[in-house]
């Protein structure tokens, strides 16, 4: 007898437990979802693409705008706005990739095609990064640090899948 109510509660939470949401400290966000910090027009022109491949490239075209701005700021030591816009370029490549994993396996061509532009574009603006990163006073450096060491990991675990399935660079995740 007491057999019945251990079911129902285990069917219960298997059911409903995964759907509920996951407890985040504040001022996170979910991987999944825009960064509140975008303008009305960029959340505009990334949203308006339905389909894969137009989306991640509005993406990383409005994340590329974001890094050029920071670039600018911390050229005139306006280092508050620009360490902003590299939160939001590196939030943009975490909704890039997040939304680019979260495709189903039967789009595997897709998948990696758009990996590889994320991969792409973090390689090409490595360069602007360490540039901005240069200019920040420690402070500051040590408050983006670890977004664009995720940034960086993104990069690492797109080659890994693009290269061998994600078998060929053992990481310590």
């Amino acid at each position: 007898m007491i057999w019945k109510p251990i079911l129902v509660l285990s069917l219960s939470f298997i059911a409903f437990g995964s759907q509920s949401p996951q407890l985040k400290m504040p001022g996170e966000r979910a991987a999944d979802a825009l960064p509140r910090e975008l303008t009305e027009t960029e959340a505009q022109n990334i949203l308006k693409e339905n389909s894969l491949k137009p989306r991640v490239d509005a993406t990383l075209k409005v994340s590329d705008l974001r890094l050029a701005s920071a670039l600018k700021f911390a050229d005139e030591s306006q280092y508050k706005s620009a360490v902003q816009d590299v939160d939001v370029y590196a939030a943009l490549i975490v909704y890039a990739d997040s939304y680019t994993r979260g495709l189903h396996a039967s789009q595997t061509k897709d998948r990696n095609n758009c990996l590889k532009k994320i991969e792409q574009a973090i390689f090409k603006q490595t360069r602007n990064v360490e540039a901005v990163l240069r200019q920040f006073p420690v402070d500051y450096r040590e408050e983006v640090g670890p977004k664009i060491d995720q940034v960086k990991q993104i990069r690492l675990r797109a080659v890994n899948d693009l290269l061998g399935g994600g078998n060929m660079i053992k990481t310590s995740e």
